[in-house]
């Protein structure tokens, strides 16, 4: 960090672009403006769309993965300003004030703007990203244990996979009775409902790609898209359609990128 108390930059990524694993020295929050980002820790990974953000405190080893064009502002704070923030990874959601606290941040610290205006941007942005969530995050747990970690890596290589749990614990190398508890004691959810947030997520993922609802809910293991969209709607409060044209109206909150400072490690 600088002598300022976060420094913020807008950045560009393409389609494609994954960022391997590393860690950075301070607290940062990646906002969404347009595209989508998806941010991979040791407890799991998270989509966020343009109206989520990512908060990643300071020494967390993550990744990151733009499965299309997508435009983002990093905001890194000092410890002192991020010690009433989260100690574990975190999605935000971005009101039109912290978007425009970020915006303003990118420009006074590409402008080499006054210290004490900076500060108060800072604080303000730290009240707005601790204001409580509303509605489910795009959160899809890890597990600890080799059994479940080896179970999970193969739904998330086909999540449109109709395994059984039988067929998925012979799979893991365990039983059904042992892996259906491992589900719910280390990720919170029965084998069912994890599931079932997996294909969502990965739902979000595609529809903001271009596919057609019919296309997302039938490589995504559902028997019509009808019962892909009442799922839909139970989890994320509002159908496909209406939900992919608010994070389209949301899409059009990108600023210019500011190139990063020279020598410094790629965000994420």
């Amino acid at each position: 960090m600088s002598r300022f108390t976060i420094e913020a930059v807008a950045v560009d990524h393409a389609a494609g672009v994954e960022i391997t694993h590393h860690e950075h020295d301070s607290g940062q929050l990646s906002i969404v403006l347009r595209g989508t980002m998806m941010i991979m820790a040791e407890e799991g990974w998270w989509l966020a769309p343009p109206g989520l953000a990512v908060w990643v405190p300071s020494q967390v080893v993550h990744g990151a993965r733009y499965s299309e064009s997508s435009s983002l502002i990093h905001i890194r704070f000092s410890p002192v300003l991020a010690a009433p923030l989260p100690a574990r990874c975190k999605p935000i959601v971005v009101s039109d004030l912290l978007r425009e606290l970020a915006r303003e941040a990118v420009r006074l610290t590409s402008t080499d703007g006054k210290a004490s205006t900076l500060d108060l941007v800072a604080r303000l942005m730290v009240v707005q990203a601790r204001q409580p969530a509303r509605g489910p995050g795009l959160f899809v747990p890890n597990g600890h244990d080799r059994r479940l970690q080896h179970a999970i890596d193969i739904l998330c290589k086909d999540p449109g996979s109709n395994i059984n749990l039988d067929e998925l614990a012979l799979l893991a190398h365990t039983s059904s009775r042992t892996l259906a508890r491992l589900f719910h004691t280390e990720t919170g959810m029965t084998f069912g409902r994890w599931r079932e947030h997996l294909r969502i997520v990965c739902a979000v993922d595609r529809l903001s790609r271009g596919y057609s609802i019919t296309q997302t809910a039938l490589e995504l293991g559902y028997q019509s898209a009808s019962s892909f969209t009442t799922l839909f709607t139970r989890l994320l409060g509002a159908p496909p359609r209406r939900y992919m044209q608010l994070m389209r109206e949301r899409d059009g909150a990108a600023v210019e990128p500011q190139s990063p400072a020279k020598g410094c490690s790629p965000a994420a």
